[in-house]
């Protein structure tokens, strides 16, 4: 698996794997996980939420319902009924400290003749996923 693969795995376990690990209290097996991984953040690449003019309202109805399958509570947000923004909450015991995952939804508009595949198909290609914004959320942050 690429860097990049293990860096997207990591960011969508969230929307699925992170739910088997609360409830059963034991490693995850990433291997096992990587079909279902793959298969969130395709659909969630193949959303244009490109801003302006937004549109965040698809990836945040789709991610709606993936917290609605495994379980996980969350409530949606919105000034604007297009942009609304989603909170969910994996609650732990307490033996260890919080962890907050931020992430945004929008992609910057996108020139399709400058892409080699089209940037809303979450094509797999030389070992990477191309699409807009599919790098967007990999940095990573310090304390």
């Amino acid at each position: 698996m690429s860097p990049t693969m293990i860096r997207i795995a990591a960011i969508l376990a969230f929307a699925g794997a992170l739910a088997v690990v609360t409830r059963a209290q034991t490693a995850v097996d990433w291997h096992a996980q990587q079909p279902k991984i793959l298969k969130h953040f395709q659909a969630l690449v193949r959303l244009d939420t490109s801003n302006p003019p937004g549109n965040e309202r698809k990836a945040v109805e789709y991610l709606k319902s993936v917290f609605d399958v495994e379980g996980i509570a969350s409530t949606v947000f919105a000034l604007d009924p297009n942009r609304p923004n989603l909170v969910a909450r994996l609650k732990g015991n307490g033996s260890k400290r919080p962890l907050l995952m931020l992430a945004h939804t929008d992609v910057v508009p996108v020139q399709r003749d400058k892409w080699p595949v089209d940037p809303f198909g979450a094509v797999v290609k030389d070992g990477y996923i191309w699409g807009r914004g599919t790098t967007d959320d990999t940095r990573s942050c310090g304390r």
